[in-house]
């Protein structure tokens, strides 16, 4: 699993990259592993935890299931810290109030 994040600070507009993505009914490690490496790519991108409102625009690549709202309900676990353990780039998923692109892309 691979996660690559851009932040247009300007659009609050949070991009997000996930090559290998898992989908919410992975198991619990997994989903672990992916929050972990979603901080990590914050962090690379220079993104730390967000306190405001952002709309969120997803593309998974190669992604382990082909639903497109099992992958975006796990990456919202990933981002919200009220669920699971560790650090978390959001408070709450509640944060996200638009999604302006979700795709699945197979190389």
């Amino acid at each position: 699993m691979k996660v690559k994040m851009e932040y247009d600070h300007k659009r609050r507009l949070l991009t997000v990259f996930v090559q290998g993505a898992p989908h919410r009914r992975m198991h619990r490690k997994i989903l672990e592993q992916y929050r972990t490496e979603v901080w990590r790519a914050a962090q690379a991108a220079g993104i730390g935890p967000i306190n405001h409102n952002i709309s969120i625009s997803a593309y998974f690549i190669d992604p382990s299931g082909p639903d497109v709202d099992n992958l975006i309900t796990a990456l919202f676990q990933a981002l919200d810290g009220k669920t699971g353990r560790g650090p978390a780039l959001l408070k709450d998923d509640r944060q996200i109030v638009f999604i302006e692109k979700a795709g699945i892309l197979f190389p």
